[in-house]
Parts: structure tokens; C-alpha cells; sequence
């Protein structure tokens, strides 16, 4: 089965309108690694996702310097920067609790740098396609995720 979809290339608005879609295929616990250059839309992404659970999406920025920013909606999605994090381990300590107990999502930036102690997260990948549009590609290496995804999205 292909564990991989290619979204393709898509502006502002309407990575914000998939990320509002997207949103709706998720469950408590999930995981989402966050992939791409500097300015790619991962923090763009992330304001979809939280508006699509029913939080604000202007509250939503880069936790670059904050590490952690946490977002309360209809599932709470804790939001994070692996990128100053100084080894992937860091991240269990970071956030121990939520994930021992399956207490929210997790949108990790920079999850390149963790995804070995993440087996089985959604993974999705940002690139510059034009001026203003980004080109995104969503993989996910849980057969039953994959489906679930799948259907989420083709009838959402």
C-alpha cells in the first residue's frame, strides 16, 4: 500500500484550507512531523490544523523560542520546535507527561530531527514550489493510519 500522499503545490489559503481538512483525521495521541526550510509554511500549517479543532488560529505562532506552545480546542495540540533542542531525547523530557498519557496532538517542527524516536507518526514535508505557493507530500508509515487518512480526506 502507498504510504505516501502527494498533496502538491498549494498557496497560502488553500494550505490553510487542507490543514482545516486535515485536522479532522486526527486522534488523540497522534503525532505530525513538521518538515521543511526556513519560512516553507510549517507554522502556517499548524494555525490550519488548530482552526480546524475549533481553536483560534491567531494565537498561533512559532515556538522557536518558547519550545512548547499549547492550544486549547476540541483536542488540545501541543506545538513544538525540535530545532533548538539539543538532542531528540530532550523532547521526552519536554513534554513526558502528554505523551505517556495520550493527552493531545503533537505538531513538531523541525521533526526531522526527532523522527527516530517517533515511529509511526504523519509525517509531512514543505517545499518552495513558486513565489507563493508551497508543495507539501504527507507520509505515514501505520497501514491503519494511512487508511484512516485516506478516507478522512477523500470524503471530507
Amino acid at each position: 500500500m502507498n504510504r505516501v500522499f502527494e498533496i502538491g503545490a498549494l498557496n497560502i489559503e488553500e494550505m490553510l484550507e487542507f490543514a482545516e481538512k486535515f485536522s479532522k483525521c486526527l486522534s488523540i495521541g497522534d503525532v505530525i512531523l513538521l518538515t521543511g526550510p526556513l519560512g516553507s509554511g510549517k507554522t502556517t500549517f499548524t494555525k490550519g490544523v488548530v482552526k480546524g479543532l475549533g481553536g483560534d488560529e491567531r494565537l498561533v505562532t512559532s515556538p522557536t523560542y518558547t519550545l512548547v506552545n499549547i492550544y486549547n480546542a476540541y483536542k488540545t495540540v501541543f506545538h513544538v520546535d525540535a530545532y533548538r533542542i539539543q538532542n531528540s531525547e530532550d523532547i521526552f523530557y519536554l513534554l513526558e507527561g502528554e505523551l505517556e498519557d495520550d493527552e493531545g496532538i503533537f505538531i513538531i517542527e523541525w521533526g526531522n530531527l526527532v523522527e527516530d524516536n517517533f515511529e509511526g507518526a504523519i509525517k509531512i514535508y514543505f517545499d518552495y514550489d513558486e513565489f507563493d505557493s508551497r508543495r507539501l507530500k504527507l507520509e505515514c508509515g501505520v497501514e491503519a493510519k494511512v487508511e484512516q487518512i485516506r478516507r478522512c480526506l477523500n470524503n471530507g
